[in-house]
């Protein structure tokens, strides 16, 4: 038998909330997984290189947690054993980016005036919708967007908010609503000047609000994060941006940000004197560690240069700039801290990392390759590392239990050499049959909704009614 066994005095460590791990496998039942096949992409400690690897284990769980890891592990009294044959364990899947609130939008009634830009589609389909959720509709969308995600295997969103009316309390309702669903989440308000000093306030006021909520640590892995949050450079005036920098500072925290989601964030920008993008945030020191920037279509090549040595996360979005019609993001250049989300589209990560790597082939063997998407696969676990300071895509002893069991009909087998190819051309949702977080199953194949899809449907009914009126 193999016992792992990690030494809390270790900066290097993973949290195990004060608690042994030895001691921990031994004070309450847990659950004893036995004869899976666990991949996992990094090392337990929490700022090791990747290194992906699939390997026949037991898994023993408790408190939210992997407390050991080896084979033959002996049951104890009163655990739960279960057998699992071979079949796979993987680390959920963890989404950079994502709006939750946009989840009762498919199916609406088009725009009255057809969007011509990007800037039509904010005006005329994002901003209208943000402005008629009310804080009901808020929560299904939130409890239906992260249910639909867990099912496809995410376990962690980093979810960008917005509800111009309803601000306040509103992220909240999202909290409840993931927390119905069963998914983490670090969440944020996007902060924008559009509706006026006063809106901007509120804005800012949720921000900070929910930061001080989130800093207080309790027991166990932290189920909430937050950053603070904001639109796109081009609806922030500078006092908003110093505003959003002092926040950072003092939370020491970063933030969540549309960067040079296509052309229109540069030119609105160059319209007004400002700097381009980019520029103007790391000038008012939001460029930083633990800042996630989304999209980054049209950055330059010292754009690009100024984000690595500053630390920041670039997160790309591809099937969302696609629908966009925005641009292809410069993938093969982005710096080593990147990852994946999908604005708000669907929550299939799968889906995403195949069509990144799908679409970097289309006109011919693209420069992101196999090694490239390999690095925006586990950069999503190193920023869930980063910001919850929790070894996030380890199944080794400290580890966070949050994970996904495959279906017994997988047809290939899994190993180390193969991984990422099973992941880009053969992984499906429908191969999922339970998700598990913080050491308990919330998801399981034919699981009920834990939403009333009647009241849902009248919830997205209400809002395309009310879009119609803006």
């Amino acid at each position: 038998m193999i016992l792992i066994r990690i030494r809390n005095d270790s900066p290097d460590a993973p949290r195990t909330g004060g608690q042994d791990l030895k001691q921990t496998a031994k004070s309450t039942p847990g659950v004893l997984l036995t004869n899976a096949n666990v991949l996992d992409y990094l090392p337990p400690q929490m700022h090791a290189a990747p290194d992906p690897r699939v390997e026949l284990a037991d898994l023993r769980i408790q408190g939210g947690r992997i407390v050991e890891r080896g084979l033959g592990l002996a049951p104890r009294a009163g655990e739960e054993v279960r057998d699992l044959d071979g079949r796979t364990i993987m680390p959920g899947l963890i989404n950079a980016h994502h709006h939750l609130y946009s989840t009762l939008a498919p199916g609406m009634p088009p725009p009255a005036n057809t969007p011509r830009s990007f800037q039509d589609v904010l005006t005329e389909i994002w901003w209208k919708l943000d402005r008629a959720l009310d804080p009901e509709a808020i929560r299904m969308s939130a409890v239906s967007g992260a249910w639909d995600a867990l099912r496809c295997g995410a376990t962690l969103i980093f979810d960008h908010h917005s509800s111009l009316t309803t601000v306040g309390g509103s992220l909240d309702l999202v909290e409840q609503g993931m927390r119905d669903a069963g998914v983490r989440g670090c969440l944020c308000y996007e902060v924008t000047d559009r509706g006026g000093p006063g809106s901007r306030d509120t804005c800012l006021e949720e921000t900070r609000r929910y930061l001080q909520k989130t800093a207080a640590a309790g027991e166990g892995v932290p189920w909430f994060k937050g950053l603070a949050g904001a639109h796109a450079s081009f609806t922030l005036e500078d006092g908003t941006l110093d505003s959003l920098a002092e926040i950072c500072t003092e939370f020491d925290t970063g933030v969540h940000i549309h960067l040079a989601e296509g052309s229109t964030d540069r030119e609105i920008c160059q319209d007004r004197g400002w700097p381009d993008p980019l520029e103007r945030l790391d000038r008012h020191g939001l460029v930083r560690p633990r800042s996630l920037l989304a999209h980054g279509v049209d950055l330059t090549p010292l754009d690009l240069q100024t984000i690595e040595e500053k630390g920041a996360w670039l997160v790309h979005n591809g099937r969302s700039n696609m629908n966009n019609g925005v641009g292809r993001a410069p993938v093969d250049r982005f710096p080593p801290r990147s990852c994946l989300g999908t604005d708000g589209l669907d929550g299939n990560m799968f889906g995403e990392l195949r069509t990144t790597f799908y679409r970097g082939n289309e006109t011919g063997r693209g420069p992101l390759g196999f090694h490239g998407a390999e690095r925006f696969w586990i950069g999503g676990y190193q920023l869930a590392r980063e910001i919850f300071g929790e070894p996030f895509g380890s199944l080794d002893a400290g580890a966070p239990a949050d994970f996904l069991i495959g279906c017994e009909d997988q047809k290939q087998p899994l190993h180390r050499g193969n991984w990422l190819g099973l992941l880009l051309f053969g992984m499906q949702p429908r191969l999922i049959q339970e998700v598990w977080v913080d050491g308990a199953p919330r998801y399981r194949r034919g699981d009920p909704a834990p939403y009333d899809g009647k009241a849902c449907r009248a919830a997205a009914k209400r809002i395309w009614d009310r879009m119609a009126n803006l």
